[in-house]
């Protein structure tokens, strides 16, 4: 049978095992491709085991079953006969054929037999058990009804070998989802406090941006982009920003430390002047291509007021909701005064609410307690 596997068949097995990841029905193209390989009828990669509560994460090619189950109580193999698996916790890596774990006369007369395989008419089996990123098992099953011959040695050596394969690439895309999350996490926290994030390439030129930095860049007030360059109004700040990312790629060219720079960038509306920080990033020069991130440029606006969560501010230093409304308004730039008159308090309520304010917080002064409760809360509005 595997004779006639060619180069390219096998080829575009590897592919569809190393692209599992990102299919909306993940694995599955791999699954189908070692069913025809194969000849098999089922196929299956269980990611997550069902432990309690978690009715894990299973993963199936399959003519007659969804392809995807996470935390699925409904189906009796993962709710009630999981545990129940005659192939569990096999040697790490090593494909084995249901015969060797059991006979088939145990077999029909056991309860997964007859209440989950006997259903889908899976009789066949062989497993192999591979370890995640985490370093947690996961496991990999292929089947064939009983009218099929059994598993011969070519063909476990066969799912031995792309097991190694399977092992990689299930690691490879966990990190790789982990990063993306993380990404994700860091841009929408980024985003939210509408501070703009540019990514220029070895020649200056734009080749990606947030949304922050879409909404500062499409209001053309100071700062613009002409075909994927950055542009500035004023002349000055141009030629500044120009050699800060010139001095930054000079560097990395070179392959010496490359410096840090913060500027300000003038508003022709008259508005505070924008803050840009320049940053060089890491450049391995050995797997560098073209459109390779070579720095970042973060836009702020300093005039830009975040709102304070009241409930974060509670929670993070044992506040009472009187005393958080009166950190939010001093916050603000509120004087003491100013923010008992529009919390409708006397100032003496104010005095006695700050000196419980710097109590809890250990701030000894009001500046000291706007700037700690700013870079404590603000940045996470």
């Amino acid at each position: 049978m595997l004779e006639h596997l060619s180069i390219a068949e096998f080829s575009k097995l590897l592919g569809y095992i190393y692209d599992g990841h990102i299919e909306e029905d993940p694995y599955n193209s791999f699954l189908e491709n070692i069913r025809k390989i194969l000849k098999l009828n089922f196929a299956s990669m269980t990611l997550r085991e069902p432990i309690g509560d978690d009715g894990g994460l299973l993963f199936i090619s399959c003519d007659i079953l969804q392809k995807t189950l996470i935390d699925d109580h409904e189906n009796p193999y993962t709710d009630r006969y999981y545990t129940s698996d005659l192939m569990h916790k096999l040697p790490w890596g090593k494909a084995v054929t249901l015969d060797e774990c059991i006979s088939y006369k145990f077999l029909e007369s056991s309860k997964l037999y007859t209440m989950c395989m006997a259903p889908i008419n899976i009789y066949h089996m062989m497993g192999l058990d591979l370890r995640n990123a985490n370093g947690q098992r996961f496991t990999v099953r292929f089947c064939r009804p009983k009218t099929a011959p059994n598993f011969n040695k070519e063909e476990k050596a066969f799912v031995a070998e792309i097991g190694q394969h399977i092992q990689r690439a299930v690691a490879n895309g966990m990190q790789l989802i982990q990063l993306d999350s993380e990404r994700k996490l860091f841009s929408n926290t980024i985003s939210g406090l509408s501070i703009g994030i540019i990514t220029l390439d070895e020649r200056g030129k734009v080749i990606n941006q947030n949304r922050a930095a879409e909404n500062f860049l499409s209001q053309k007030d100071g700062i613009y982009n002409i075909n994927d360059q950055l542009h500035l109004d004023n002349t000055n700040d141009k030629h500044k920003l120009n050699d800060y990312i010139s001095e930054v790629i000079d560097a990395q060219r070179k392959q010496t430390i490359p410096p840090v720079n913060a500027m300000t960038v003038e508003r022709p509306s008259g508005a505070v002047h924008l803050e840009l920080l320049i940053k060089p990033l890491t450049v391995d020069q050995t797997v560098e291509s073209a459109k390779t991130p070579h720095l970042m440029i973060f836009i702020s606006d300093p005039a830009k007021k975040y709102e304070i969560d009241i409930k974060m501010l509670r929670s993070l230093y044992k506040l009472t909701r009187a005393e958080a409304m009166l950190a939010k308004h001093l916050a603000a730039g509120e004087t003491l005064d100013q923010s008992a008159a529009f919390l409708g308090i006397a100032r003496n309520t104010a005095r006695a609410q700050l000196r419980s304010i710097f109590a809890k917080t250990g701030a000894t002064q009001q500046s000291m307690l706007v700037s700690l409760i700013l870079k404590s809360l603000a940045t996470f509005s």
